[in-house]
């Protein structure tokens, strides 16, 4: 602590000097001035923590000198000195704050005693205001880590719900209402079997608390809330180690449980789907290793055909899983350019035209009238069209029909697929475009498929800032509309022109 700093205003030397001997090797940084007027400039000037004050002096004399400090630095002690003969003086300078008085003539040793009580009440009234300072900042500090937690513990995700010892719930954020679907109002202060009506939660919440331990259980939709929920149990302990409640966190895990599920429906179809082409694949060439020489050329050449049809879908099927791996991932490459619209279909009709021969499926095919490009990746909106027409032939039943036409309105290009399929019932439309998704019932029992094909489409679409619209009724067939903004054409440049006159 800073050293005490004592002024002495006395309007005589020898009082000055006898209290300056007096407080010596004290510790005391000591000051003197001969009247009021010099010691009001000095602790105006210097400041102090004492002050030894005479109050006879000519000009100001004591009771004015007292009276500006007690106004203008309060905090600082006054010790009057008076004589005998004027105590009753020094009783009203007490009366108007002075801290003690000394009378004349006074010894040393007095001396010393008031000034040392002086000090050992400023010393304590400064720890006082430290230790206030200090309160209040650890108040305004443990109000603040309040305000902080309460924020942490309202934002959390996760539903949270805090127990005593007998099970009774004391605290619970928002998320616990929502998560939990808590009917009961209020939770707090009943016992949390009333808002949580599962045994197993319930037990949950006393085995940590009787054993100690944190508990780990996961919920079934329907159990204690429409979602698959997991929750960790744990017991809170007191300094001595007793238990004195629990604190239970219940995470949605809805999500995880679909994408665990969404991998075991990959696993399973893709196992499917490539096991059973290819044991086709495999009895085929067996069959023509074994057997060709003894079969007809024809029948020869309808195992390769249909060799190379199950090969041809499985490479689809690849295709397909890694241009949807590559979108998600955000690697796929676009490398537009203008393309002339009727030019993709003309050669897609070209291959799907003999998987509409095998099924005796009539296409009709009506262009526009207007020629139209677009600016897309040739090899990806050629895939996206592919799928979609193929997905029509394939839900098509034999001798059915299909129509694609082309129309271009509002600078949009639009191709429509219909086809006198099996339809799509209200239930499953809204699902088609999901992946692995696919229509599950008698009519689609033997149709083969990875349920990716229109995912795709939908993904190559969007990303050629175009949209995709379907209607569909069940039993009477599905039309699939894809839009496309259109470009202006390109213009053939001289050296083009003369490139293509060049015989080849």
């Amino acid at each position: 602590m800073a050293e005490m700093r004592v002024l002495i205003i006395d309007d005589e030397e020898v009082i000055r000097e006898g209290v300056q001997r007096a407080l010596s090797n004290r510790g005391y940084v000591i000051a003197k001035a001969e009247n009021g007027e010099a010691g009001i400039e000095m602790i105006r000037d210097q400041g102090f923590d004492i002050v030894l004050l005479d109050l006879m002096m000519p000009g100001i004399d004591g009771f004015g000198v007292l009276e500006w400090v007690k106004e203008h630095q309060p905090q600082i002690e006054v010790i009057v000195i008076t004589g005998f003969a004027t105590v009753s003086k020094a009783v009203s300078a007490m009366k108007q704050g002075a801290f003690d008085f000394v009378g004349k003539p006074f010894t040393p040793d007095y001396i010393r005693i008031v000034v040392s009580r002086a000090a050992d009440k400023i010393k304590l009234e400064r720890e006082t205001h430290r230790l206030r300072e200090e309160h209040t900042l650890n108040i305004a500090t443990i109000q603040n880590e309040q305000s902080r937690l309460k924020t942490v513990f309202g934002c959390m995700a996760e539903a949270v719900v805090i127990t005593d010892n007998t099970g009774v719930v004391v605290h619970h954020n928002p998320a616990a209402i929502k998560i939990l679907e808590i009917q009961t109002d209020p939770v707090v202060g009943k016992d949390i079997a009333q808002s949580i009506l599962d045994t197993n939660a319930v037990e949950m919440v006393h085995q940590a608390m009787a054993k100690q331990v944190v508990v780990t259980r996961e919920f079934q939709p329907g159990t204690i809330s429409r979602k698959y929920l997991r929750a960790h149990c744990a017991p809170v302990t007191s300094e001595s180690g007793r238990v004195i409640g629990s604190v239970t966190a219940f995470e949605d895990i809805s999500t995880h449980k679909q994408i665990d599920r969404m991998k075991s429906d990959f696993v399973a179809m893709v196992a499917h789907e490539l096991k059973s082409p290819l044991a086709s694949v495999e009895q085929m060439i067996y069959a023509l290793q074994v057997g060709c020489k003894y079969e007809s050329g024809q029948a020869c050449s309808t195992m390769h055909k249909r060799i190379t049809v199950r090969t041809r879908d499985l490479l689809r099927m690849i295709d397909n899983l890694l241009n949807l791996s590559k979108m998600e991932n955000g690697t796929v490459e676009f490398n537009l350019e203008p393309v002339r619209g009727h030019e993709v279909l003309d050669h897609i009709l070209d291959v799907v035209r003999e998987q509409a021969e095998n099924k005796e499926i009539t296409i009709a095919y009506m262009p526009s009238d207007e020629d139209w490009w677009f600016n897309v990746d040739y090899d990806h909106i050629r895939t996206a069209f592919m799928n979609i027409i193929s997905n029509a032939l394939k839900y098509t039943p034999q001798g059915g029909r299909v129509e694609i036409a082309t129309t271009v309105i509002g600078g949009f290009a639009n191709l429509s697929v219909q086809d006198s399929g099996i339809g799509i019932s209200d239930e499953d439309l809204p699902h088609i475009f999901d992946r692995f998704f696919r229509v599950k019932g008698k009519a689609t029992r033997h149709i083969t498929g990875s349920g990716l094909g229109l995912s795709l489409v939908k993904e190559v679409v969007e990303a050629h800032q175009g949209y995709i619209d379907v209607h569909s009724e069940l039993g009477e067939g599905t039309c699939f509309t894809l839009s496309f903004p259109i470009t202006e054409p390109v213009k053939a440049t001289p050296e083009h022109v003369a490139a293509e006159a060049q015989p080849g």
